[in-house]
């Protein structure tokens, strides 16, 4: 939730109503998960101009250990 609230600031993502994050495997030291998609989708500009924003909110907002597993368990179905 704070995602999709910090991103709709950002110009371009004002009618964002979905953030989907993925999880990386193997983030020592750095972000372990990625932007992967935002719902409806936004120009290329817009997401360019939001690198920083999302750049400050993976280095600041963990994804929850118990949240990877279940949505790899998902996958596997």
């Amino acid at each position: 939730m704070v995602c999709l609230q910090t991103l709709k600031k950002c110009a371009g993502f004002e009618q964002v109503s979905e953030v989907i994050v993925q999880p990386r495997e193997n983030a020592a030291g750095s972000a372990n998960w990625t932007l992967a998609a935002v719902r409806p989708r936004v120009n290329n500009n817009a997401l360019r101009a939001a690198r920083g924003t999302i750049e400050f909110l993976q280095q600041n907002y963990e994804l929850n250990p118990s949240d990877i597993v279940l949505l790899s368990s998902r996958r596997r179905r």
